[in-house]
């Protein structure tokens, strides 16, 4: 199944290179990740979707239908040869249709009703400040399937129903493979990631401050008293993540029904925007600011009353 997916990229001679030549640690910590999302609207038909990203940048993505990688960033190109990338290709070709094939035969041993969809995201993290993490995890329909547990080298159910301790079990007979995937986290990644983020620091050392505003969503003129929404809007900030939260009379309002968010959401210019809404009851007296922090900030806050 999907470990089966990596077996020739470890193969791979320049993958096991010199490692000795690694590039310096971020100082912050860094995930380089996969991510493959695969629909299979009936037993003869799959329609795949892949990109890299490292942090929060699009780096690379392949072309479903001519098995090509492109190259999502300036930089995306750099660090292996030419002839790297042709094995690259090769290898993403082959492996997307082993993919495909032991999904497929998976589903109809266990009955999975059509359409479906089967995701997995594969990569390591690099933490300046502790060991290195490697991870693969594989879901279908948005639910845990199972997880390489990198340390043990085996497979582990997410869930204790019979799809997922089919798959742990059928990946875990094939030893040699994980001992392979063992290797390919801990090392052949890592070197991958950090030459990555030689070449792409520019890129990852890049902040945009956000902008924030409070407005109010008034309830409806006529009806019995309703309560007022207050809603933070954040947005043209870089890197992704951000904190925000409400406080009341200067205490952080904890989570409930009264507190919703929109989540992180991509703008049109490469930076992200978030909306919190606070519920807030008819005259209740109490003073409401927004609070904001970012790495932009360099360690100060944007404070929004209303």
């Amino acid at each position: 199944f999907p470990a089966r997916m990596l077996l020739p990229l470890l193969l791979l001679p320049w993958a096991w290179g010199a490692l000795a030549a690694s590039p310096p640690l971020p100082t912050e910590s860094l995930a380089l990740r996969l991510l493959l999302t695969s629909l299979f609207p009936n037993a003869s038909a799959v329609t795949v979707a892949a990109k890299v990203l490292l942090g929060d940048l699009e780096t690379h993505a392949l072309d479903s239908r001519t098995g090509a990688i492109r190259f999502l960033q300036p930089w995306a190109q750099e660090g292996l040869s030419p002839r790297e990338w042709q094995d690259l290709e090769q290898v993403a070709a082959q492996s997307l249709a082993d993919f495909v094939r032991t999904v497929t035969k998976i589903a109809r041993e266990q009955g999975i009703d059509y359409p479906f969809v089967a995701q997995a995201s594969i990569g390591c993290e690099l933490r300046p400040n502790g060991p290195s993490r490697g991870f693969y995890d594989i879901a279908g329909n948005g639910q845990a399937v199972v997880s390489f547990d990198e340390e043990a080298g085996t497979w582990v159910a997410r869930s204790a129903d019979g799809l997922a301790r089919y798959t742990q079990d059928l990946l875990n007979r094939d030893w040699s493979t994980s001992t392979r995937l063992q290797y390919f986290l801990k090392v052949s990644c890592i070197y991958v990631l950090q030459t990555f983020a030689r070449h792409g620091n520019a890129s990852l050392a890049r902040r945009e401050r956000p902008i924030a505003v409070v407005f109010a969503r008034e309830p409806p003129p006529t009806g019995p008293p309703a309560s007022l929404l207050l809603v933070c809007r954040v947005t043209g900030f870089y890197p992704r993540t951000v904190h925000v939260a409400w406080l009341q009379d200067g205490e952080e309002v904890g989570p409930g029904r009264q507190l919703d968010s929109t989540g992180t959401l991509p703008n049109a210019d490469l930076t992200y925007q978030l909306r919190s809404s606070l519920a807030v009851g008819p005259g209740d007296g109490h003073s409401y600011t927004c609070w904001v922090e970012h790495s932009s900030l360099g360690g100060q806050s944007l404070l929004i009353p209303w």
